[in-house]
C-alpha cells in the first residue's frame, strides 16, 4: 500500500512544496519515495531524502513544480528498486503512481502475455494500460486508487476500485487541478482552504452523515467514486466521468451467481495471501474475522486482537477458540485505556481527517499500532461480511417485514420467534426501523429528532433549515435494496476509517470478503440463504462449524472491535470538560447546550456514539481550523 499524489496546472507549486507532500504522506509508505515532473512535454525523475533508487537527481527544493507526480511506497510486492514509482512503460510516454493491490496481476499478466522486468503489480497495470487502454480496470480484482499520466494521448486518468477501498481525493481550483491518497497534502497546497458547508454540517448533525457517501468534508475537495475513473485532458483539463463498475446491475446477472460460499470465500483468501512479506490478520473474536483466520491457517502466523479483560464487552475469549483450529498462531492481545484514548485522540482525528462514529474507532487503532509494533506491514480483515450477508439489525427487520407482505403468519411467527432466540430479542423495533423508511421526508426527520443528540446542539437561528433537509438514502426496508445501499453507501465509512487506521502504522489493510465477485454472489442470493432459522450470516456460520469451530459459529452475541465508550466518558470527563470549554464555537452551534450534552448522563450505547462522534467533530474543526461557508 503507498500513498499518491500530483499536479497538474497548478500554480504556486515547487519542489519544497511537493516534498512538504511527500513527509505528509510518508506514513502511508516509508520504504520508498519518487518524484516526477513534465517540462514543456517532457517527463524527468528525481529523487528525494528517502528514494530507495541511487541513479536519480534529487529535487531541488527551488524548482517550479506545476505538473507532477509523487509517489511513497509501502513495499509489498518485488521488494527491489524495480517496483520503484512514479513508474515509467519502458517503451511509451506513459507513466503510472498507484496505491494498492492487484491480486490477479499474474493471471492477467499470462492471458495478455505481458513482458515484464519485475514482479510487481504496478508494471503489470502500466504495460496491460498500454496495450488495452481504459478496460484495464474492469478486469482488475483488488483494491486500488492510481493516477495514469499518458503524455502520448495528452490525458491524466485517475481510478478507483470497485467498493473504494482506497481513498483518491481530488480538487479542481484556480484552474489546476491536484489529487491526492489523503487530503492533508491537498490542504497545503496554494488557494485551497479548510472550508465546509454549513448546510453539510447541519446534515451530519441531524442525520449522522451526509447525503453525499463520498463526502470529503472539505469544500472543492472529492473523492473519485468507486468504480469509476476520471479522464482529464491535459491541456483543458476538461473532465470526464466513466462507470465501469454497477454493483446494482451485476445482481442476478453475474456469471459468480452460482457455486457455494465456500468456494468463492476460498479463492479470495489465497489471492489475498499473495504477498513478498508476512501476512497477519485482525481477529475481534467475531464471525467473520475468525473464518478468515480459520480459512488461511498455515499462512497467517500472527493475529492482533482488543481485549477488555473482565467486561462484557471482551472478545479474547472467543479469538483464543482459533488455537482450536490453527495452534501455530502467535495471538497477540492488546488492552487500550481510556487514558489511551484520550492521549491518541488528535491523532486519530488527524488521521481521519474526519469525524469518527464512535469511540469504537480507537480498538482499530489500536490493533494496528499493535502490529507495526510485531512488524507486519498486511493484515487480513473481515470489513464487509455484515454488508453483503445481512449481519447487521436493520437487515433482520427488512426479513421479517418482507415475511408480513407475503401474509404467510405462520412463518412469520417461526422467524420471528427464532430470531429473537438467536439474534436480538428486540425484533419488533427492528421490524419499526425498516418501516421508518417508508415513512415520509417529514416523519422521518421528527424521528430523527427525537432519537439524535445532534439537532439539539443546533442554535435556534438554524432549526428551520436543518428541519428542512432530506435524509441520506442510506437505509431501507426492503431486504436486497438494504444491502446494495448499505455496500455503497455505510459501508464507504468503514472503509475510510479501516485505511486510515491501518496506513497510519504503514499496514496495508485487506479485505477479502470485498472479492467482487464474492459479494456479486451473496447479493444475488434470496434473504433466506443468509438469515436462516434466526442464525444471521448462515453461510459464514456454517463454514466455521465444518472448520472445527462450532462454538464460535453459533454463538448469538455479536460485537466486533469495540471499547468501552460509556466508561471512558465518564473517566475522562474532567479533561473533556477543559477541552470542551476553550473551543471556538461556530455560530450554528448553540454553546449551553453543547455544555449540558458534556455534563449529562447519557444511557444508551447509540447516545454514547454520537456524543463521540459530535466531540470529534468539534476536535475536528479545532485541529483543521475549519471555516462553516
Amino acid at each position: 500500500m503507498c500513498g499518491i499524489f500530483g499536479v497538474w496546472n497548478f500554480k504556486g507549486v515547487n519542489g519544497h512544496g511537493l516534498r512538504k507532500a511527500s513527509t505528509m504522506l510518508r506514513h502511508r509508505g516509508p520504504d520508498d519515495e519518487g518524484f516526477l515532473l513534465v517540462r514543456e512535454g517532457v517527463a524527468m525523475a528525481f529523487s528525494g531524502d528517502e528514494t530507495a533508487a541511487e541513479d536519480l537527481e534529487p529535487l531541488p527544493e527551488d524548482l517550479p513544480t506545476p505538473n507532477a507526480l509523487l509517489h511513497r511506497r509501502l513495499s509489498i510486492l518485488d521488494l527491489s528498486p524495480k517496483g520503484h514509482q512514479p513508474m515509467k512503460h519502458p517503451h511509451r510516454d506513459v507513466h503510472i503512481v498507484f496505491n494498492g493491490e492487484i491480486y490477479n496481476y499474474r493471471e492477467l499478466k499470462e492471458r495478455y502475455q505481458i513482458e515484464m522486468t519485475s514482479n510487481s503489480d504496478t508494471e503489470l497495470i502500466l504495460r496491460l494500460y498500454a496495450k488495452i487502454g481504459e478496460e484495464v480496470f474492469s478486469k482488475f480484482r483488488g483494491m486500488w486508487g492510481m493516477a495514469i499520466l499518458d503524455l502520448e494521448k495528452n490525458k491524466l486518468v485517475l481510478s478507483r476500485d470497485r467498493f473504494g477501498i482506497k481513498p483518491l481525493y481530488y480538487s479542481e481550483i484556480n484552474g489546476g487541478l491536484a489529487f491526492s491518497s489523503e487530503v492533508k497534502p491537498l490542504l497545503s497546497l496554494p488557494g485551497i482552504d479548510p472550508e465546509w458547508e454549513r448546510t453539510k454540517m447541519l446534515e451530519f448533525l441531524v442525520y449522522g452523515a451526509t447525503t453525499n457517501p463520498c463526502e470529503t468534508f472539505f469544500k472543492d475537495m472529492e473523492a473519485v467514486k468507486p468504480g469509476h475513473f476520471l479522464n482529464f485532458d491535459l491541456d483543458s483539463l476538461e473532465k470526464t466521468e466513466t462507470q465501469y463498475y454497477d454493483l446494482r446491475s451485476r445482481i442476478n446477472k453475474s456469471e459468480y451467481a452460482n457455486g457455494t460460499f465456500n468456494e468463492h470465500f476460498a479463492r479470495s483468501i489465497q489471492e489475498h495471501l499473495v504477498s513478498d512479506v508476512e501476512v497477519g490478520a485482525c481477529l475481534s473474536g467475531g464471525l467473520d474475522s475468525s473464518l478468515i483466520v480459520a480459512e488461511a491457517c498455515g499462512s497467517v502466523r500472527q493475529t492482533f486482537t482488543c481485549a477488555f479483560p473482565d467486561s462484557d464487552i471482551d472478545e479474547s475469549g472467543f479469538a483464543k477458540e482459533l488455537n482450536a483450529v490453527c495452534p501455530s498462531l502467535n495471538q497477540h492481545f492488546n488492552h487500550p485505556t481510556a487514558r489511551d484514548f484520550y492521549d491518541a485522540f488528535d491523532d486519530l482525528i488527524t488521521s481521519q481527517e474526519r469525524p469518527i462514529g464512535s469511540a469504537s474507532v480507537f480498538a482499530q487503532y489500536s490493533v494496528m499500532l499493535s502490529a507495526a509494533q510485531n512488524g507486519v506491514k498486511v493484515l487480513l480483515d473481515g470489513q464487509g461480511a455484515d454488508e453483503m450477508l445481512g449481519g447487521y439489525y436493520p437487515f433482520a427487520g427488512a426479513y421479517l417485514l418482507a415475511i408480513l407482505k407475503t401474509g404467510n403468519v405462520k412463518r412469520f411467527n417461526r422467524e420471528m420467534k427464532a430470531l429473537k432466540e438467536n439474534f436480538n430479542p428486540k425484533m419488533e423495533m427492528a421490524m419499526m426501523r425498516s418501516l421508518f423508511y417508508n415513512l415520509p421526508k417529514g416523519l422521518q426527520v421528527l424521528a430523527r429528532k427525537k432519537n439524535r443528540l445532534g439537532f439539539d446542539l443546533i442554535h435556534p437561528d438554524y432549526k428551520k433549515t436543518a428541519s428542512a433537509l432530506s435524509p441520506p438514502k442510506r437505509g431501507a426496508s426492503d431486504f436486497r435494496e438494504l444491502s446494495i445501499r448499505s455496500v455503497t453507501f455505510g459501508m464507504l465509512e468503514l472503509l475510510h476509517y479501516e485505511d486510515r487506521n491501518a496506513m497510519r502504522f504503514g499496514i496495508e489493510s485487506r479485505v477479502p470478503f470485498l472479492d467482487h465477485r464474492l459479494v456479486e454472489w451473496a447479493l444475488s442470493q434470496p434473504a433466506d440463504a443468509k438469515l436462516k432459522n434466526g442464525w444471521t450470516k448462515h453461510p459464514i456460520r456454517e463454514a466455521l462449524d465444518k472448520s472445527g469451530l462450532p462454538q464460535l459459529a453459533w454463538r448469538r452475541d455479536k460485537l466486533g472491535f469495540v471499547v468501552p465508550q460509556g466508561e471512558w466518558r465518564k473517566e475522562l470527563m474532567p479533561q473533556l470538560e477543559k477541552k470542551w470549554k476553550d473551543l471556538e464555537l461556530d455560530r450554528v452551534f448553540d454553546g449551553a447546550a453543547i455544555q449540558n450534552l458534556l455534563r449529562n448522563a447519557i444511557d444508551s450505547n447509540a447516545a454514547q456514539s454520537e456524543f463521540w462522534r459530535i466531540f470529534g467533530l468539534l476536535r475536528w474543526m479545532e485541529i483543521f481550523k475549519v471555516k462553516l461557508v
